[in-house]
């Protein structure tokens, strides 16, 4: 059997003579000419950078197009900003060139001002009721520009708002020197608001009046008499003096005490020239304390140290700021209860101390509407002390 012709193999590339190139899986066009065999060909570096760099490029601008397209609905309902003289925005001079990126800040600028100001009032707004009640924003236009930025305290979650709305002012009535005038001591106790009784000790009706005093729901203190700085003055049955021991002074205040069960606290008669002595207004205080009393300072002097003492000693104290009646008249009278309230109202609290005359009752029963009227709380002596 004759053998078929063979492919000649002249003009191959050397290694390629024992068979054909299309044998191979090579293809005509590409068939090298000569040489080595043709090596795999793969993407240049440059390239994929260049096409890694492309597609970032190109998601940065499909985000910020989306961002763009959010920015009418922020400033859909802002005011156009408007120059001091027209509302429409500058134009260029004829024949002056204006740099796009130069008008384009200044647009941004404008924008930010107007979101600012719309912040400003917003934040205003939101601070309650009580800022626009001292404060109230122009209804007209122009709307209005603040200076300085108020944003209100964070608060926690569920956090509820303080009440920071201002307690009513307190007012306290002591009227003293009752002992012997049960009548009186009747129609004080008859007063349409709080008033306290201070009572002299071993007075004809000083238990009988302590009693009524009770009975009536009305709060009652020992008036403690001490040695005044003018010897001409008398302080009554009782009195301590400076010529006492510290024994002796006690033994009076427990005297003058047991007098009545009913006394809630004690203030001084007279007594101006032992109320400025620390020492020995300690001596006297420290028997206070014991029996959960609290102090009174009458103040008759202003040197007076009776409530500083008292609050070293941690007693219950308050100071006395206006006399009633050291002018009985009734034009006084009436001065000094609204120059009363003008102190409740600034300090939150006033004590006032009168006497029981006819004026000063009849005074203070006409000034409970007066009172009322003003927002007053009249409250025992007591209730001053534990605000």
């Amino acid at each position: 059997m004759t053998q078929g012709r063979q492919p000649e193999k002249k003009n191959l590339p050397p290694g390629k003579r024992t068979g054909t190139w299309r044998a191979r899986g090579g293809r005509k066009q590409d068939r090298p000419k000569g040489g080595p065999p043709a090596t795999k060909r793969r993407p240049p570096t440059p390239l994929l950078v260049a096409w890694v760099v492309a597609v970032i490029f190109l998601a940065s601008l499909i985000y910020f197009a989306a961002e763009s397209r959010r920015l009418p609905e922020l400033t859909a309902n802002l005011p156009t900003p408007k120059t001091a003289t027209n509302s429409q925005a500058p134009t260029a001079p004829s024949g002056v060139k204006v740099d796009p990126a130069s008008q384009k800040r200044e647009e941004v600028n404008d924008l930010a001002s107007v979101v600012e100001q719309s912040e400003e009032r917003t934040e205003r707004s939101s601070l309650g009721s009580d800022n626009s009640a001292h404060s109230p924003l122009p209804q007209a236009s122009p709307p209005v520009v603040y200076t300085a930025k108020v944003r209100p305290a964070p608060r926690t979650s569920g956090a509820t708002s303080p009440n920071i709305s201002p307690r009513q002012a307190r007012v306290s009535i002591v009227i003293d020197d009752f002992g012997t005038d049960v009548a009186i001591a009747k129609q004080f106790a008859s007063l349409p608001f709080s008033v306290t009784l201070s009572v002299l000790p071993h007075q004809a009706h000083s238990r009988e009046i302590a009693e009524l005093a009770h009975l009536k729901g009305r709060e009652v203190i020992l008036h403690l008499p001490m040695e005044p700085l003018s010897s001409r003055e008398s302080p009554g049955p009782g009195a301590l003096l400076l010529s006492m021991s510290g024994d002796e002074m006690r033994r009076s205040i427990r005297a003058a005490l047991d007098t009545s069960p009913y006394f809630d606290g004690v203030n001084n008669h007279m007594g101006s020239r032992m109320t400025p002595d620390a020492q020995i207004m300690k001596t006297v205080l420290s028997e206070l304390k014991g029996r959960d009393l609290f102090f009174i300072d009458s103040m008759t002097t202003n040197e007076s140290k009776g409530w500083k003492v008292a609050r070293e000693l941690k007693i219950p104290t308050f100071k006395r700021d206006i006399f009633l009646d050291d002018d009985p008249s009734a034009a006084a009278i009436h001065s000094q209860i609204t120059r009363l309230v003008k102190i409740a109202k600034i300090r939150g609290m006033a004590l006032a101390i009168g006497h029981p005359h006819k004026t000063t009752l009849r005074s203070l029963q006409e000034a409970a509407a007066f009172f009322r009227e003003e927002g007053i709380e009249i409250v025992a002596a007591r209730d001053l002390m534990n605000r």
